[in-house]
């Protein structure tokens, strides 16, 4: 093999790893409470300070990579998923376990951002499409297994599914660093952007802790903490439009196709997230399944992205993207609305139906929603937009989280029960993804309705992308 299809491997080592986190540990999590004797809140926070992480991080940690070696920046970020793999796995109480997520969010944001730079670092312009539809592919099948796998290893010991992340650490960590060459950007300059990390990391963590805690907390303090977090964000808006390299390019978002498709991915992303977190506690703790049988019902809101993205190229030249993203986004509508009648006594049917249309929403919409965002984008802007867009994802699932948990709690103090609770919070999802679906008709738009950049004219969609790939970063 040579020492390209190397690097992809070893890349692609880091990705699963990232993809199999999001799933796996919300079927671990019914087991972890027990374990380690968290609450509710600290429940939460094991999913929402990774997110947290990851947002922040992510686009800085690409700067970063280019600043001072992409390669170099990932095998660090490789080491520090690891080092929290440990100390999650190892956790005898909830607050070691939330401390090891964060490490691993901190480790994960250079993998995530630098993992496909470096493979296409290696290849020929004309080899691109393919080394990224082999690395697309074992992101949707990482996606897809997670539910499966997690139920499985769950059935053996929680700690398992953090202690296989070393293995897998240490062999793409030893692939990398073998067969990849180093890259960097010289054009990168030097400058990070401190101030608006300060605020941007202050600001989403005070939302989103006074979103969790609002029921323990008295109501003046969250409050409180909310107002210092919205003016925190505030503050991170006016850094971003005065500094030289920000970490987020507000004007990015006057670009219509590039603001339709951020939005989609915020509302879609955001959903799948409370999704995920919420249905295998209520299918472990209310009705009663094991670990694996929950891996297996919930298999259908992430297993059709393995059976419908391969398609996606050709359901965008035959339909086109905003219709065929509007009606994905429109059959997660429909799943949700499903999912709102849950109660205790629920059938697997009714169930199944409302998991399905959430997948097949995630299948029609996760990889065109990258071409519709990228392809108006100008060949310089394309780095820093596909940054921002990975960061609109990872934003979308700790809000929608913090948000769903916010009204899942306070119906739960209301005596609703779990079941009434998690079908009550659930409208909060339905409304978020209603919007996400009028903003993506109104505003995606195709590579034919909307030209990109003369820099790249003539190559539409994945095309503009492996243009720009070649010769700069690129982020998911």
């Amino acid at each position: 093999m040579t020492r390209k299809w190397w690097t992809l491997v070893g890349a692609c080592f880091g990705l699963f790893l990232l993809m199999l986190d999001s799933t796996v540990v919300s079927l671990a999590l019914p087991r972890i409470r027990g374990d380690v004797g968290a609450n509710s809140e600290q429940l939460q926070w094991m999913l929402n300070v990774y997110l947290l992480t990851l947002s922040v991080l992510v686009v800085t940690a690409g700067r970063l990579g280019d600043m001072f070696g992409r390669k170099r920046v990932f095998l660090i970020g490789m080491a520090v998923f690891g080092l929290g793999s440990v100390v999650s796995a190892g956790a005898g109480g909830p607050d070691v376990l939330i401390l090891g997520r964060i490490l691993q969010g901190v480790g994960g944001a250079p993998m995530l951002a630098l993992s496909l730079a470096i493979v296409c670092n290696v290849f020929p312009a004309k080899e691109v499409p393919k080394a990224l539809g082999i690395w697309a592919a074992v992101s949707s099948s990482a996606l897809a297994v997670g539910p499966l796998v997690g139920g499985a290893l769950v059935e053996i010991d929680w700690r398992v599914i953090f202690w296989l992340n070393l293995p897998l650490v240490a062999l793409g960590a030893l692939i990398v660093a073998r067969a990849a060459p180093e890259s960097s950007d010289p054009a990168a300059g030097h400058r990070v952007d401190w101030p608006g990390l300060g605020a941007l990391s202050l600001g989403l963590s005070a939302v989103v802790l006074a979103l969790i805690q609002s029921r323990a907390w008295s109501g003046g303090l969250v409050i409180a903490l909310a107002l210092v977090g919205l003016a925190s964000l505030v503050a991170f808006w006016r850094i971003e439009h005065r500094v030289r390299a920000p970490i987020v390019e507000f004007a990015l978002f006057r670009n219509r196709p590039y603001f339709g498709a951020s939005a989609a991915a915020f509302f879609l992303v955001g959903t799948f997230w409370a999704v995920i977190y919420f249905q295998p506690q209520y299918l472990q703790f209310v009705r009663g399944h094991s670990p694996i049988a929950c891996g297996l019902m919930v298999l259908p809101t992430t297993a059709p992205m393995v059976f419908v993205s391969p398609f996606s190229g050709r359901l965008i030249a035959k339909f086109g993207v905003r219709p065929l993203m509007t009606f994905g986004m429109a059959l997660g509508l429909a799943g949700l609305l499903v999912l709102t009648q849950v109660d205790a006594t629920t059938s697997y049917g009714v169930l199944l139906i409302g998991y399905l249309l959430f997948g097949l929403a995630l299948g029609l919409v996760y990889a065109p929603m990258s071409t519709a965002a990228m392809a108006a984008m100008p060949g310089d802007k394309v780095g820093i937009a596909s940054g921002v867009l990975s960061m609109d994802r990872c934003v979308a699932g700790a809000v929608a989280l913090a948000g769903t948990g916010a009204i899942f709690h306070a119906l739960v103090g209301s005596g609703h029960g779990f079941a009434g609770s998690l079908a009550g919070s659930t409208w909060l999802l339905v409304g978020m993804l209603a919007l996400g679906t009028i903003l993506t008709w109104a505003f995606v738009r195709g590579p034919a309705e909307e030209g990109p950049d003369p820099a790249v004219a003539g190559k539409p969609g994945p095309e503009a992308l492996q243009h720009h790939l070649h010769h700069r970063r690129f982020h998911l």
